[in-house]
């Protein structure tokens, strides 16, 4: 009789505790819902009244912030852009709905869609206007003073407000730290190689009317803040923040910066080397005699988030560890 007794008492405890936790449960996803998000874009300080779930992506910066928090964003603008140019880990669901063009996005797609909130860059302010018949807009600006100072704190900065919106703030501040410890260990990979110099010249290359032209990013982009935090060095110290963190220059504009490890970036069915075979101030440069060129690979957005620049890490590791 006290077994039966003490099995039921134990039956009724197990229930009891079930029942608090379900309880607990839904009154965290009530208080969730019901909460008042606040964050900070170019407009100031934004009042949203719970968790934004369904989420327009205007900028692939946007999108890549949102897979790096673990949410699907309800559309983007250029889809086949983004999974071309944007070489990542996370990927957009086949569900996405493409909405056009960055610069043009289609106004009535995302009305059909009804979301809860739809986020762009500074360029896309335009539309804002149109935009906000449909829903809220978050609008941020990377062209200020203060996020030119240093692009990468800005893109932080931008990850951690979204991920607030989305009800993701702790998975934004994981995915920072995943990035700073993918960092460190490529820091001690590369201090273990003994390059020849850790000074470096980062380029996004094309070929425009067959003539060369580089992107080099200046000490306040993202991709330089990224490699100096694997133990590299700018070799661009003369140029004061860049608008969107990069000069644009030629062969002759290269050569201030010779003395360097040059990375590149360049498209695959780019001549770009190809043209510059026979050029003699090209082939008379310094990294070029030295054998101090590395490829990082076509797939390295090079305006991105953070998984955007855990590519760029692991490919810049790599290459020159080998």
């Amino acid at each position: 009789m006290k077994k039966l007794y003490f099995i039921m008492l134990l039956f009724v405890l197990i229930l009891a505790g079930c029942m608090q936790k379900e309880e607990e449960s839904n009154s965290g996803e009530e208080n969730n819902s019901n909460q008042t998000i606040v964050i900070e874009d170019a407009s100031g300080e934004r009042s949203f009244e719970g968790v934004q779930e369904k989420v327009v992506a205007l900028e692939w910066s946007v999108a890549e912030e949102l897979l790096a928090v673990g949410v699907q964003p309800a559309a983007v603008a250029d889809v086949e852009g983004f999974n071309k140019w944007v070489t990542i880990d996370a990927k957009l669901d086949d569900s996405v709905v493409d909405i056009g063009l960055r610069t043009e996005p289609n106004i009535e797609e995302i009305a059909k869609l009804e979301p809860d909130v739809i986020i762009g860059m500074e360029y896309q302010e335009q539309f804002k206007a149109d935009l906000e018949n449909i829903a809220p807009v978050v609008i941020f600006d990377s062209s200020t003073e203060e996020a030119q100072k240093d692009l990468y704190a800005y893109m932080l900065h931008t990850l951690k407000q979204t991920g607030k919106l989305v009800g993701k703030e702790q998975e934004a501040d994981e995915a920072v730290a995943h990035l700073e410890e993918k960092m460190a260990e490529a820091k001690e990979n590369i201090s273990a190689a003994q390059l020849k110099t850790n000074e470096f010249v980062f380029t996004q290359a094309y070929s425009a009317n067959q003539a060369p032209t580089f992107r080099l990013f200046t000490e306040n982009s993202t991709v330089s803040h990224t490699l100096e935090g694997i133990g590299l060095t700018n070799k661009i110290q003369d140029q004061d923040p860049q608008p969107s963190g990069f000069i644009a220059t030629n062969v002759e504009g290269v050569s201030k910066y010779e003395e360097a490890i040059f990375l590149h970036t360049v498209q695959k069915d780019d001549p770009l080397f190809n043209n510059l075979e026979g050029n003699k101030a090209w082939n008379s440069l310094y990294f070029v005699e030295n054998d101090l060129m590395y490829d990082v690979g076509a797939g390295v957005w090079t305006f991105g988030s953070v998984l955007s620049m855990e590519t760029l890490v692991d490919h810049v590791e790599e290459t020159l560890v080998k």
